[in-house]
């Protein structure tokens, strides 16, 4: 004879069960699913697991089922990563000025979250503070990077963990699914790590059915003999928060999906409620009450009331139309004089169209179930079986009940049982999850790099191989962008640094003629086009242009400009200029239009070291915007010169020729360290040693190449007449500094 374990039908609201059942149960049922020890309290899932993240040591980890929203645990943290960024600008215009140094920190963190002891598919959307973090997509709506590790059994330790704690002492979390946050940016989050919120999709099609739920909680209770084969439902999401009473998790499933389980001689069986009677009772059938009894009936009713029956009942649960948010509904009658209210929150997902339905198909049962029935059957009828369905002979007609428990005495056999209708089961609600804002991750602006392989603007010495850069913002939200490097072809990328201040940047739109150097040019013009409309150039006196102010780079020439006039059309002309400032004079010849253009403020321009096995070496560098990710930024190809640390081209180069023919040649140096005239004193050397190659051309090919110490050479009349078979009246030179770490500088070519 099969007693029942559990069943939805019974009482009107006797926890997630239902009602419980009288009849003899197995003792390892017993055990595992009621727990023999009385006074062991172990609660169920509830929705408030799901809404604050935690950072505990030994807390339980969850098992999430199907797809919804929680928080995980924090089980690892670097600690907060300082940042100082410092940038100058210039408040000068005419009359002079100020320089105003700015100093700014900024965070950031890594950290590890665990999500689920159980296997899953991946992770959707991210909430942080309440605030989309992650869309579906993957974006970021801060910089930092995410990493996701499903839980699968051969999975390795996190690399930035092991770099950080040795790779002897990390925790792979093999069979846990866990999240790792890499340089999170907490400008956003009052710099402190924020309470995270995940869409955990645990399995792959999003829906899990519920025949797996409820096999993996038996099979965590030790219980393989089980028959889940009727469980045809789907649920949308469902989590147990860790090591629960197996009868708690079976009781809220059964609640909401209507299904019972009874222990048989093969296991236990779930199967749903609605099913049809298996035996019509007659009145004959139902033995007559002994001695005594002179109500002549058979069957004994009982009749629950209306005060002791709901008026209302609600419930709480996930609702995925509120970004798995809490959604409530509830089933409320019209007539009665109870004024009791039933409440109960879920950790499911479920729509709200559902959950009203199930909250109206509670509080159906509730008050259909209030009549139940004793009666005693003759023992051909001891098959019966508590959570059967049978037919009992009614004043009004027949009506079916479920049967509760069952005895077996002398009498025959005495039952139990709740007045049921599994027409009550088939009810259709429809409801609204009401408004929620939608949330996405704004777009992000893209990021256009400028690699400025070129010397440095200030006259500061430079000792080690760097290059300039900056960045501009198009539209969208650009918090700044972060510069990476590839030195195999771009197969693998390196950071670099960051930056979070934008250049002024445009395009040149007509042909800078060539113009002089060692003055000013006035008869020159710059037609810029700047590539947004919020930016603007301005004017500076001649005092404040000497002193640094409105330097820009135009195509590797480095451009001084004093008055800056706004034309009707939106362009800027820049007029009365200084050319090839900082040793870029070779670059003044051959602007065409189309040329780009870079306001050097010294807040806008960015450092980043390089090597000197880079010097020569075709790169390729990538500017992301922080929060964008490093396959969507364009690369940038550049063969880096070290320009930064190239000598200058020397200048004033004469000639002097004695009677014999022999020519010595003279120039002056120029240094890229320092560049103010001291009074008796030279400018600085800015190398290790003086030094300086001298070819001499001929049709610009070289035919010698002379060396010295001081800038000075000596050509004797017989290397003349070796290489060109006669004395020169004229000379063709190519002059250039020598540096020792990247070898020739700018050169000097002139005829004497």
């Amino acid at each position: 004879m099969a007693s029942l374990v559990l069943t939805a039908v019974g009482t009107y609201f006797g926890g997630p069960i239902g009602g419980m059942v009288g009849g003899m149960v197995g003792q390892q049922v017993d055990k595992v699913i009621f727990s023999s020890h009385s006074s062991h309290t172990q609660e169920g899932p509830r929705l408030n697991d799901l809404t604050v993240q935690t950072s505990s040591y030994g807390v339980a980890i969850p098992r999430v089922y199907g797809t919804l929203r929680l928080p995980g645990n924090v089980v690892w943290s670097s600690g907060l990563k300082e940042t100082r960024q410092e940038a100058s600008e210039s408040t000068g215009g005419k009359g002079g000025g100020a320089t105003v140094k700015t100093v700014t920190y900024s965070y950031t963190v890594s950290f590890a979250v665990v999500l689920s002891g159980r296997e899953i598919h991946d992770v959707g959307q991210i909430w942080a503070d309440g605030k989309l973090l992650r869309d579906g997509a993957g974006k970021l709506a801060v910089d930092g990077a995410v990493r996701i590790y499903t839980g699968q059994p051969g999975q390795q330790p996190d690399p930035v963990i092991e770099a950080l704690e040795g790779q002897e002492n990390v925790n792979a979390f093999q069979g846990r699914a866990y999240v790792v946050f890499e340089d999170l940016a907490l400008g956003e989050y009052a710099n402190r790590i924020p309470n995270m919120t995940f869409e955990v999709v645990g399995d792959a099609t999003g829906d899990v059915a519920l025949a797996i739920i409820v096999s993996d909680i038996c099979r965590l209770s030790d219980l393989s003999a089980i028959d889940v084969s009727a469980l045809d439902q789907r649920v949308a999401g469902y989590m147990i928060p860790g090591p629960v009473q197996s009868r708690r998790a079976l009781e809220e499933l059964a609640q909401i999906y209507h299904f019972d389980m009874v222990e048989q001689l093969e296991g236990l069986v779930f199967r749903p409620l609605g099913r049809p009677a298996v035996q019509v009772i007659a009145d004959a059938d139902v033995v007559t009450r002994g001695q005594g009894d002179t109500s002549g009936e058979k069957i004994t009713r009982s009749r629950q009331h209306d005060l002791e029956l709901p008026r209302e009942i609600g419930m709480s649960f996930i609702d995925p139309a509120r970004d798995y948010q809490t959604g409530h509904q509830r089933a409320r009658r019209q007539t009665g004089a109870s004024h009791m209210v039933k409440e109960s929150s879920h950790a499911l997902v479920l729509s709200a169209s559902t959950a009203k339905a199930v909250s109206e198909v509670r509080l159906d049962l509730a008050w259909y179930g209030r009549e139940r029935a004793q009666f005693t059957l003759p023992p051909r009828f001891a098959d019966l079986s508590p959570g059967d369905v049978i037919t009992l002979p009614a004043a009004g007609g027949d009506q079916e009940y479920m049967v509760q428990e069952t005895e077996l005495s002398p009498a025959g056999l005495v039952c139990q049982a709740v007045k049921f209708s599994a027409r009550l089961l088939d009810r259709v609600a429809v409801a609204d999850s009401g408004a929620v804002p939608p949330q996405t991750v704004p777009d992000l602006a893209e990021t256009m790099l400028f690699a400025l392989d070129m010397p440095a603007i200030t006259a500061e010495e430079v000792i080690s191989p760097v290059m300039f850069w900056a960045v501009a913002a198009g539209a969208g939200k650009w918090e700044g962008a972060r510069l990476y490097l590839s030195r195999d072809g771009g197969d693998s990328y390196s950071p670099l640094g960051a930056h979070a201040h934008p250049a002024v940047t445009g395009i040149v739109e007509n042909f800078l003629s060539d113009g002089p150097t060692a003055y000013w040019d006035t008869a020159s013009e710059i037609l810029v086009r700047l590539d947004r409309a919020d930016h603007g150039l301005a004017s500076s006196d001649k005092g404040a242009v000497l002193r640094g102010a409105n330097l820009a780079w135009v195509a590797g020439e480095i451009v001084q400009f004093q008055n800056a006039e706004e034309l009707p059309d939106g362009r800027f002309r820049l007029t009365h200029l200084l050319r090839g400032r900082r040793g870029t004079e070779h670059y003044v010849a051959g602007h065409g239009a189309g040329a780009p253009f870079v306001l050097l403020s010294p807040a806008a321009v960015a450092v980043a070291g390089l090597n000197l096995a880079d010097v020569g070496r075709a790169l390729k560098l990538k500017a992301v915007t922080l929060g964008g990710l490093l396959d969507d930024a364009p690369a940038v190809d550049l063969v880096f010169q070290a320009r930064v640390l190239t000598p200058f081209a020397p200048v004033r180069a004469t000639a002097t020729r004695d009677g014999a023919g022999n020519i010595t040649l003279f120039w002056t140096r120029r240094s890229r360290v320092g560049g103010d005239w001291q009074d008796h004193a030279d400018v600085p050397l800015g190398e290790r040693y003086e030094k300086y190659d001298i070819e001499i051309l001929d049709a610009a090919i070289p035919v010698r190449t002379l060396t010295s110490e001081a800038p000075t050479c000596f050509y004797p009349a017989t290397q003349q007449v070796s290489d060109f078979g006669a004395v020169q009246t004229s000379l063709t030179v190519r002059i250039m500094q020598l540096s020792d770490t990247v070898g020739r500088g700018q050169p000097l070519t002139v005829t004497l």
